[in-house]
Protein backbone atom coordinates (compact mmCIF):
# COMPACT_ATOMS: atom_id res chain seq x y z
CA UNK A 1 0.00 0.00 0.00
CA UNK A 2 2.95 2.22 0.76
CA UNK A 3 4.27 1.85 -2.98
CA UNK A 4 0.55 2.74 -4.14
CA UNK A 5 0.34 5.61 -2.22
CA UNK A 6 3.75 7.06 -3.51
CA UNK A 7 3.19 6.43 -6.84
CA UNK A 8 -0.37 8.37 -6.47
CA UNK A 9 1.20 10.83 -5.25
CA UNK A 10 4.04 11.29 -8.03
CA UNK A 11 1.16 11.11 -10.90
CA UNK A 12 -0.60 14.14 -8.72
CA UNK A 13 2.47 15.54 -9.05
CA UNK A 14 3.30 15.15 -12.69
CA UNK A 15 -0.53 15.07 -13.78
CA UNK A 16 0.24 17.29 -17.18
CA UNK A 17 2.80 14.80 -18.37
CA UNK A 18 0.01 12.26 -18.83
CA UNK A 19 -2.70 14.57 -20.36
CA UNK A 20 -2.78 15.57 -23.80
CA UNK A 21 -1.23 18.66 -24.45
CA UNK A 22 0.16 20.89 -27.05
CA UNK A 23 3.17 22.28 -25.76
CA UNK A 24 5.56 20.65 -24.80
CA UNK A 25 4.63 18.54 -27.30
CA UNK A 26 4.47 14.34 -27.13
CA UNK A 27 7.75 12.56 -28.56
CA UNK A 28 6.04 9.53 -29.57
CA UNK A 29 8.15 6.97 -30.22
CA UNK A 30 6.42 6.34 -33.40
CA UNK A 31 4.12 7.86 -35.41
CA UNK A 32 1.24 8.01 -32.58
CA UNK A 33 -1.47 10.02 -31.85
CA UNK A 34 -1.75 11.94 -28.47
CA UNK A 35 -3.54 10.34 -25.78
CA UNK A 36 -4.06 10.62 -22.50
CA UNK A 37 -2.82 7.94 -19.37
CA UNK A 38 -3.53 9.66 -16.03
CA UNK A 39 -6.61 7.85 -15.45
CA UNK A 40 -5.45 4.66 -17.02
CA UNK A 41 -2.78 4.64 -14.32
CA UNK A 42 -5.35 5.46 -11.35
CA UNK A 43 -7.03 2.48 -12.37
CA UNK A 44 -4.20 0.25 -12.50
CA UNK A 45 -3.17 1.37 -9.29
CA UNK A 46 -6.61 0.86 -7.60
CA UNK A 47 -7.05 -2.48 -9.66
CA UNK A 48 -3.72 -3.26 -7.66
CA UNK A 49 -5.26 -2.74 -4.14
CA UNK A 50 -7.75 -5.28 -4.72
CA UNK A 51 -5.87 -7.86 -7.35
CA UNK A 52 -1.98 -7.25 -6.87
CA UNK A 53 -0.93 -9.70 -9.52
CA UNK A 54 -2.90 -8.85 -11.88
CA UNK A 55 -2.95 -5.33 -11.13
CA UNK A 56 0.31 -4.84 -11.23
CA UNK A 57 0.51 -6.23 -14.42
CA UNK A 58 -1.70 -3.83 -15.67
CA UNK A 59 -0.03 -0.80 -14.11
CA UNK A 60 3.37 -1.87 -15.79
CA UNK A 61 1.84 -2.28 -19.05
CA UNK A 62 0.46 1.14 -18.89
CA UNK A 63 3.20 2.59 -17.60
CA UNK A 64 5.50 1.08 -20.87
CA UNK A 65 2.59 1.96 -22.91
CA UNK A 66 2.34 5.45 -21.87
CA UNK A 67 6.32 6.42 -22.54
CA UNK A 68 6.44 4.69 -25.90
CA UNK A 69 3.20 7.36 -26.84
CA UNK A 70 5.53 10.13 -25.21
CA UNK A 71 9.02 9.48 -24.26
CA UNK A 72 8.91 12.71 -22.04
CA UNK A 73 7.00 9.96 -19.27
CA UNK A 74 10.53 7.83 -19.61
CA UNK A 75 10.95 8.98 -15.86
CA UNK A 76 12.87 6.50 -13.91
CA UNK A 77 10.91 6.98 -10.64
CA UNK A 78 7.46 5.94 -12.16
CA UNK A 79 9.08 2.49 -12.87
CA UNK A 80 11.36 2.20 -10.15
CA UNK A 81 8.35 2.72 -7.54
CA UNK A 82 6.44 0.20 -9.75
CA UNK A 83 9.49 -2.67 -9.60
CA UNK A 84 9.30 -2.25 -5.31
CA UNK A 85 5.56 -2.47 -5.54
CA UNK A 86 6.19 -5.66 -7.62
CA UNK A 87 8.78 -6.85 -4.92
CA UNK A 88 6.20 -6.56 -2.24
CA UNK A 89 4.20 -9.36 -4.12
CA UNK A 90 6.45 -11.47 -6.10
CA UNK A 91 9.45 -13.59 -4.95
CA UNK A 92 10.89 -13.09 -8.50
CA UNK A 93 10.41 -9.38 -7.97
CA UNK A 94 11.80 -9.05 -4.62
CA UNK A 95 14.96 -10.19 -5.76
CA UNK A 96 15.14 -8.66 -9.28
CA UNK A 97 14.30 -4.93 -6.61
CA UNK A 98 17.62 -6.03 -4.79
CA UNK A 99 19.44 -5.92 -7.86
CA UNK A 100 17.98 -3.38 -9.24
CA UNK A 101 18.59 -1.14 -5.88
CA UNK A 102 22.12 -2.59 -6.24
CA UNK A 103 23.16 -1.07 -9.84
CA UNK A 104 20.99 1.87 -8.97
CA UNK A 105 23.50 2.66 -6.13
CA UNK A 106 26.90 1.44 -7.62
CA UNK A 107 26.39 2.88 -10.83
CA UNK A 108 25.35 6.54 -8.84
CA UNK A 109 28.67 6.54 -7.25
CA UNK A 110 30.76 5.33 -10.12
CA UNK A 111 29.28 7.88 -12.18
CA UNK A 112 29.87 10.49 -10.08
CA UNK A 113 33.65 9.77 -9.19
CA UNK A 114 33.57 9.13 -13.65
CA UNK A 115 32.39 12.95 -14.20
CA UNK A 116 34.10 16.14 -13.94
CA UNK A 117 30.76 17.99 -14.40
CA UNK A 118 29.75 16.22 -10.73
CA UNK A 119 33.32 17.92 -9.35
CA UNK A 120 32.60 20.95 -10.94
CA UNK A 121 29.31 22.90 -11.45
CA UNK A 122 27.06 20.16 -10.37
CA UNK A 123 27.84 20.02 -7.15
CA UNK A 124 28.81 23.77 -6.66
CA UNK A 125 25.38 24.30 -8.03
CA UNK A 126 23.67 21.79 -5.52
CA UNK A 127 26.17 23.25 -2.65
CA UNK A 128 25.22 27.21 -3.51
CA UNK A 129 21.89 26.33 -3.95
CA UNK A 130 21.12 25.23 0.13
CA UNK A 131 22.81 28.10 1.19
CA UNK A 132 25.82 26.77 2.08
CA UNK A 133 29.46 28.52 0.94
CA UNK A 134 30.17 26.21 -2.22
CA UNK A 135 33.24 27.43 -3.00
CA UNK A 136 35.62 26.09 -0.28
CA UNK A 137 32.73 22.85 0.19
CA UNK A 138 31.48 22.13 -3.35
CA UNK A 139 34.37 19.08 -3.51
CA UNK A 140 34.27 17.87 -0.25
CA UNK A 141 30.41 17.33 -0.65
CA UNK A 142 31.04 15.95 -4.11
CA UNK A 143 33.46 13.14 -2.92
CA UNK A 144 31.24 12.42 0.14
CA UNK A 145 28.38 11.60 -2.23
CA UNK A 146 29.79 9.69 -4.86
CA UNK A 147 31.62 7.38 -2.04
CA UNK A 148 28.42 6.82 0.49
CA UNK A 149 26.54 6.08 -2.89
CA UNK A 150 29.27 3.38 -4.02
CA UNK A 151 29.57 1.78 -0.47
CA UNK A 152 26.00 1.29 -0.16
CA UNK A 153 25.55 -0.02 -3.01
CA UNK A 154 28.65 -2.95 -2.65
CA UNK A 155 26.91 -3.44 0.93
CA UNK A 156 23.69 -4.18 -0.77
CA UNK A 157 26.21 -6.99 -2.58
CA UNK A 158 27.62 -8.83 0.32
CA UNK A 159 25.76 -7.66 3.61
CA UNK A 160 22.43 -6.24 2.25
CA UNK A 161 21.16 -6.37 6.20
CA UNK A 162 24.01 -4.01 6.86
CA UNK A 163 22.92 -1.76 3.93
CA UNK A 164 19.02 -1.59 5.26
CA UNK A 165 19.91 1.37 7.81
CA UNK A 166 22.00 2.78 5.00
CA UNK A 167 19.75 2.62 2.70
CA UNK A 168 16.25 4.50 4.97
CA UNK A 169 19.29 7.13 6.20
CA UNK A 170 20.58 7.75 2.37
CA UNK A 171 17.05 8.38 1.12
CA UNK A 172 15.82 9.89 3.55
CA UNK A 173 18.55 12.53 3.32
CA UNK A 174 17.89 13.18 0.02
CA UNK A 175 14.54 13.28 0.38
CA UNK A 176 15.25 16.10 3.40
CA UNK A 177 18.01 17.96 0.96
CA UNK A 178 15.20 18.41 -1.84
CA UNK A 179 12.10 19.13 0.12
CA UNK A 180 11.54 22.83 0.18
CA UNK A 181 13.09 23.29 3.69
CA UNK A 182 16.15 22.62 1.61
CA UNK A 183 16.64 22.98 -2.37
CA UNK A 184 13.02 23.04 -2.99
CA UNK A 185 13.98 21.31 -6.56
CA UNK A 186 12.70 18.52 -8.22
CA UNK A 187 9.95 17.42 -5.81
CA UNK A 188 8.30 14.53 -8.19
CA UNK A 189 11.13 12.20 -6.90
CA UNK A 190 10.26 13.02 -3.26
CA UNK A 191 8.23 9.76 -3.21
CA UNK A 192 10.39 7.39 -5.11
CA UNK A 193 13.09 8.83 -2.60
CA UNK A 194 10.46 7.60 0.14
CA UNK A 195 9.69 5.13 -1.70
CA UNK A 196 13.20 3.26 -1.50
CA UNK A 197 14.09 4.58 1.83
CA UNK A 198 10.81 2.15 3.39
CA UNK A 199 10.35 -0.47 1.02
CA UNK A 200 14.30 -0.81 -0.47
CA UNK A 201 15.05 -0.80 3.27
CA UNK A 202 12.41 -4.12 4.14
CA UNK A 203 13.97 -5.69 0.71
CA UNK A 204 17.36 -5.33 2.03
CA UNK A 205 16.37 -6.39 5.50
CA UNK A 206 14.14 -9.87 4.17
CA UNK A 207 17.00 -10.67 1.32
CA UNK A 208 17.33 -14.87 1.76
CA UNK A 209 19.30 -16.19 -1.20
CA UNK A 210 22.41 -14.84 -2.81
CA UNK A 211 21.32 -15.63 -6.37
CA UNK A 212 18.32 -14.96 -8.81
CA UNK A 213 16.14 -18.25 -8.61
CA UNK A 214 15.18 -18.82 -12.22
CA UNK A 215 17.64 -18.54 -15.59
CA UNK A 216 15.34 -15.45 -16.80
CA UNK A 217 15.81 -13.80 -13.51
CA UNK A 218 19.82 -14.37 -13.91
CA UNK A 219 19.57 -12.30 -17.31
CA UNK A 220 17.32 -10.09 -15.76
CA UNK A 221 19.55 -9.14 -12.95
CA UNK A 222 22.99 -9.49 -14.98
CA UNK A 223 21.39 -6.78 -17.65
CA UNK A 224 20.45 -4.21 -14.39
CA UNK A 225 24.32 -4.15 -13.43
CA UNK A 226 25.57 -4.30 -16.92
CA UNK A 227 23.71 -1.95 -19.30
CA UNK A 228 24.35 0.95 -17.43
CA UNK A 229 27.55 0.99 -18.80
CA UNK A 230 25.94 1.73 -22.00
CA UNK A 231 24.97 5.49 -21.19
CA UNK A 232 28.57 6.26 -21.97
CA UNK A 233 28.20 5.24 -25.64
CA UNK A 234 24.41 6.88 -26.05
CA UNK A 235 22.66 3.34 -25.98
CA UNK A 236 20.93 3.60 -22.37
CA UNK A 237 19.04 6.31 -21.06
CA UNK A 238 20.67 8.06 -18.59
CA UNK A 239 17.80 8.08 -16.35
CA UNK A 240 17.77 4.38 -16.75
CA UNK A 241 21.78 4.34 -16.20
CA UNK A 242 22.03 5.73 -12.31
CA UNK A 243 23.14 9.13 -13.65
CA UNK A 244 21.63 11.14 -10.87
CA UNK A 245 22.68 14.43 -10.79
CA UNK A 246 26.20 13.70 -12.40
CA UNK A 247 25.99 16.40 -15.29
CA UNK A 248 27.43 14.44 -17.38
CA UNK A 249 24.32 14.33 -20.25
CA UNK A 250 23.00 15.80 -23.68
CA UNK A 251 21.98 19.11 -24.07
CA UNK A 252 20.44 21.26 -26.89
CA UNK A 253 19.65 24.66 -28.31
CA UNK A 254 17.83 25.40 -31.34
CA UNK A 255 18.46 28.43 -33.27
CA UNK A 256 15.46 30.15 -35.05
CA UNK A 257 14.51 33.24 -36.53
CA UNK A 258 13.90 35.13 -33.24
CA UNK A 259 16.30 34.13 -31.30
CA UNK A 260 18.06 30.71 -29.44
CA UNK A 261 15.72 28.60 -27.19
CA UNK A 262 17.57 26.10 -25.21
CA UNK A 263 15.21 22.40 -24.29
CA UNK A 264 14.10 22.25 -21.49
CA UNK A 265 11.66 20.57 -19.05
CA UNK A 266 9.80 21.24 -16.40
CA UNK A 267 7.14 23.98 -16.01
CA UNK A 268 3.69 22.46 -15.94
CA UNK A 269 5.38 19.04 -16.30
CA UNK A 270 7.17 19.09 -13.26
CA UNK A 271 9.85 16.54 -14.33
CA UNK A 272 13.18 17.52 -16.66
CA UNK A 273 13.36 16.90 -20.22
CA UNK A 274 14.59 13.46 -20.57
CA UNK A 275 17.81 14.01 -22.08
CA UNK A 276 19.02 11.88 -24.66
CA UNK A 277 20.23 12.54 -28.35
CA UNK A 278 16.84 10.95 -30.22
CA UNK A 279 14.62 13.09 -28.04
CA UNK A 280 16.74 16.35 -28.41
CA UNK A 281 16.45 15.23 -32.27
CA UNK A 282 12.78 14.42 -31.84
CA UNK A 283 11.88 17.57 -29.97
CA UNK A 284 13.68 19.53 -32.64
CA UNK A 285 11.72 18.20 -35.25
CA UNK A 286 8.25 18.79 -33.47
CA UNK A 287 8.78 22.46 -32.57
CA UNK A 288 11.40 23.85 -34.86
CA UNK A 289 10.45 25.49 -38.23
CA UNK A 290 12.35 24.52 -42.01
CA UNK A 291 15.90 26.20 -41.44
CA UNK A 292 15.74 26.34 -37.80
CA UNK A 293 19.39 24.91 -36.45
CA UNK A 294 20.17 22.57 -33.76
CA UNK A 295 23.56 22.31 -31.54
CA UNK A 296 23.00 18.91 -29.69
CA UNK A 297 26.07 19.31 -27.47
CA UNK A 298 27.50 15.82 -25.58
CA UNK A 299 30.40 15.63 -22.73
CA UNK A 300 30.34 12.00 -23.03
CA UNK A 301 34.22 11.26 -24.25
CA UNK A 302 33.39 9.01 -26.85
CA UNK A 303 30.26 11.24 -28.59
CA UNK A 304 30.88 14.01 -30.47
CA UNK A 305 28.53 17.01 -30.77
CA UNK A 306 25.93 17.08 -33.54
CA UNK A 307 24.56 19.97 -35.52
CA UNK A 308 20.98 20.12 -37.77
CA UNK A 309 19.07 21.89 -39.91
CA UNK A 310 15.36 21.63 -40.04
CA UNK A 311 14.48 21.11 -43.82
CA UNK A 312 11.03 21.52 -45.76
CA UNK A 313 10.52 18.11 -45.26
CA UNK A 314 10.25 18.69 -41.14
CA UNK A 315 13.12 16.31 -40.67
CA UNK A 316 16.12 17.13 -39.07
CA UNK A 317 19.60 16.93 -41.48
CA UNK A 318 22.95 16.75 -40.09
CA UNK A 319 25.21 19.18 -41.27
CA UNK A 320 28.69 19.96 -40.22
CA UNK A 321 30.21 22.52 -37.99
CA UNK A 322 30.99 25.32 -40.13
CA UNK A 323 27.90 25.03 -42.37
CA UNK A 324 25.67 25.23 -39.10
CA UNK A 325 27.65 28.68 -38.14
CA UNK A 326 27.35 29.84 -41.90
CA UNK A 327 24.65 32.30 -42.30
CA UNK A 328 23.22 35.41 -41.12
CA UNK A 329 23.00 36.00 -37.67
CA UNK A 330 19.86 36.22 -35.57
CA UNK A 331 20.18 39.82 -34.54
CA UNK A 332 21.17 40.66 -38.00
CA UNK A 333 17.40 39.35 -40.01
CA UNK A 334 15.42 41.83 -39.63
CA UNK A 335 17.63 44.92 -40.65
CA UNK A 336 19.12 42.86 -43.81
CA UNK A 337 16.00 41.02 -44.86
CA UNK A 338 12.69 42.98 -43.37
CA UNK A 339 9.15 42.34 -44.00
CA UNK A 340 7.04 45.07 -45.60
CA UNK A 341 3.58 44.82 -44.93
CA UNK A 342 2.37 48.33 -47.42
CA UNK A 343 4.36 45.98 -50.31
CA UNK A 344 2.90 46.16 -53.83
CA UNK A 345 0.25 43.63 -53.71
CA UNK A 346 1.89 40.55 -56.21
CA UNK A 347 5.85 41.74 -55.78
CA UNK A 348 8.10 38.99 -55.21
CA UNK A 349 8.91 37.91 -51.46
CA UNK A 350 12.67 38.30 -50.46
CA UNK A 351 14.14 35.32 -50.39
CA UNK A 352 14.95 33.99 -46.82
CA UNK A 353 18.03 34.18 -45.52
CA UNK A 354 19.99 31.03 -43.66
CA UNK A 355 20.46 31.88 -40.03
CA UNK A 356 24.28 31.20 -38.32
CA UNK A 357 23.27 28.64 -35.72
CA UNK A 358 24.57 29.33 -32.21
CA UNK A 359 26.68 26.83 -30.14
CA UNK A 360 25.81 25.70 -26.66
CA UNK A 361 28.80 27.27 -24.23
CA UNK A 362 29.53 24.56 -22.50
CA UNK A 363 28.61 24.42 -18.93
CA UNK A 364 32.12 22.89 -17.32
CA UNK A 365 34.08 24.87 -19.73
CA UNK A 366 32.54 27.87 -18.06
CA UNK A 367 32.75 26.99 -14.46
CA UNK A 368 36.07 26.15 -14.71
CA UNK A 369 37.09 29.31 -16.48
CA UNK A 370 35.38 31.30 -14.00
CA UNK A 371 36.88 29.78 -10.84
CA UNK A 372 40.50 30.44 -12.37
CA UNK A 373 39.33 34.07 -12.58
CA UNK A 374 39.19 34.39 -16.41
CA UNK A 375 36.76 37.54 -17.95
CA UNK A 376 33.60 36.14 -20.04
CA UNK A 377 31.91 39.02 -21.70
CA UNK A 378 28.20 38.59 -23.47
CA UNK A 379 26.39 41.12 -25.25
CA UNK A 380 23.80 39.80 -22.87
CA UNK A 381 22.64 37.85 -19.82
CA UNK A 382 20.78 35.20 -22.14
CA UNK A 383 23.97 35.44 -24.90
CA UNK A 384 26.32 33.33 -24.97
CA UNK A 385 29.82 34.08 -24.26
CA UNK A 386 31.91 35.57 -27.67
CA UNK A 387 34.88 37.15 -25.71
CA UNK A 388 37.25 36.09 -23.42
CA UNK A 389 40.48 37.92 -21.82
CA UNK A 390 43.23 35.73 -19.98
CA UNK A 391 45.95 37.88 -17.38
CA UNK A 392 49.31 36.81 -16.67
CA UNK A 393 48.06 35.59 -13.25
CA UNK A 394 45.06 33.31 -14.23
CA UNK A 395 46.66 31.90 -17.20
CA UNK A 396 47.19 27.84 -17.30
CA UNK A 397 47.74 26.31 -20.87
CA UNK A 398 45.20 23.49 -19.64
CA UNK A 399 42.36 26.10 -19.57
CA UNK A 400 42.73 26.57 -23.72
CA UNK A 401 40.46 23.17 -23.89
CA UNK A 402 38.07 24.81 -22.23
CA UNK A 403 37.98 27.58 -23.89
CA UNK A 404 37.71 25.28 -27.03
CA UNK A 405 34.18 24.20 -25.96
CA UNK A 406 32.70 28.13 -25.91
CA UNK A 407 32.06 27.66 -30.15
CA UNK A 408 30.67 31.17 -30.42
CA UNK A 409 33.92 32.93 -28.80
CA UNK A 410 34.91 35.89 -31.63
CA UNK A 411 37.89 37.25 -29.69
CA UNK A 412 40.26 35.75 -27.07
CA UNK A 413 42.99 38.38 -25.84
CA UNK A 414 46.24 36.41 -24.87
CA UNK A 415 48.41 39.60 -24.36
CA UNK A 416 51.91 39.15 -21.90
CA UNK A 417 50.30 35.36 -20.86
CA UNK A 418 52.80 32.50 -21.07
CA UNK A 419 51.04 31.28 -23.96
CA UNK A 420 53.40 28.57 -26.58
CA UNK A 421 53.12 27.93 -30.10
CA UNK A 422 51.64 24.48 -29.49
CA UNK A 423 49.19 25.53 -27.06
CA UNK A 424 47.18 27.64 -29.79
CA UNK A 425 46.38 24.17 -31.66
CA UNK A 426 43.59 23.73 -28.88
CA UNK A 427 42.04 26.63 -30.33
CA UNK A 428 41.57 25.36 -33.92
CA UNK A 429 37.80 24.29 -33.01
CA UNK A 430 36.49 27.89 -32.52
CA UNK A 431 35.42 28.50 -36.42
CA UNK A 432 34.06 31.96 -35.47
CA UNK A 433 37.36 33.23 -34.21
CA UNK A 434 37.66 36.52 -35.83
CA UNK A 435 40.56 37.89 -33.87
CA UNK A 436 43.34 37.29 -31.01
CA UNK A 437 45.63 39.37 -29.03
CA UNK A 438 49.28 38.30 -28.88
CA UNK A 439 51.15 40.98 -27.91
CA UNK A 440 54.36 40.69 -25.63
CA UNK A 441 54.29 36.67 -26.25
CA UNK A 442 56.37 34.15 -27.59
CA UNK A 443 54.37 33.21 -30.14
CA UNK A 444 55.99 32.68 -33.49
CA UNK A 445 54.95 31.80 -36.98
CA UNK A 446 54.82 28.28 -36.32
CA UNK A 447 51.97 29.33 -33.60
CA UNK A 448 49.91 31.37 -35.16
CA UNK A 449 49.99 28.43 -38.28
CA UNK A 450 47.62 26.33 -36.21
CA UNK A 451 44.77 29.00 -36.37
CA UNK A 452 44.99 28.92 -40.48
CA UNK A 453 42.54 26.51 -40.97
CA UNK A 454 39.73 29.87 -39.14
CA UNK A 455 37.92 31.00 -42.29
CA UNK A 456 36.62 34.70 -40.68
CA UNK A 457 40.34 35.36 -38.73
CA UNK A 458 40.48 39.04 -39.69
CA UNK A 459 43.51 40.19 -36.61
CA UNK A 460 45.83 39.26 -34.83
CA UNK A 461 48.06 41.92 -32.20
CA UNK A 462 51.78 41.06 -32.10
CA UNK A 463 53.52 43.34 -30.93
CA UNK A 464 56.97 42.21 -29.16
CA UNK A 465 56.34 38.87 -30.54
CA UNK A 466 58.33 36.88 -33.58
CA UNK A 467 55.86 36.75 -35.62
CA UNK A 468 56.20 38.30 -39.17
CA UNK A 469 54.54 39.59 -41.87
CA UNK A 470 54.50 36.61 -43.62
CA UNK A 471 53.16 34.68 -41.38
CA UNK A 472 50.09 36.54 -40.64
CA UNK A 473 49.64 37.19 -44.77
CA UNK A 474 49.47 32.96 -44.22
CA UNK A 475 46.41 33.41 -41.80
CA UNK A 476 44.63 36.17 -41.91
CA UNK A 477 41.56 36.20 -43.70
CA UNK A 478 39.02 38.79 -45.16
CA UNK A 479 36.09 36.53 -45.77
CA UNK A 480 33.91 39.86 -46.99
Amino acid sequence: MFGIACQCVTLAITWPLWQTREMPPHLPTFDLPSLSFGWLLIASLAWTVIRPRSGLAVHWGTLIVAAVFDQFRLQPQFFSIALLMTACVLDAGHRIARWALVSTWVWAGLHKLLSPDWFGYASHWLVARSGLDADSTYLGFALAVAVVELAVGVLAIFRPRWAAPACLAMHLGIALTISPLVLNWNESVLPWNLSVAVIGSWVMLTTKSWWPAAAWEKVVCAVALVAPVGFYGGYVDHGFSGVLYSGSIPQGLITSRTGTHPIEGWGDLRVPFPKERRTIRLYFEQVAEPGDKLHLADPRPWLDDAFYMLDSQGRAKAMGRDEFFAGIPVDSLERLNPIHDDAPKGSPTPAPLEISGVGIDSRRSRFELQKAGVRMVRRAEDQPIFAIEFTEGNFDPSLLKHVARLPNLMQIQLAGTSVQDEDLSKLAELRLLTGIGLDRTSITDEGILHLSDLPFLQHIECEGTSITAEGLHAVIKNPF
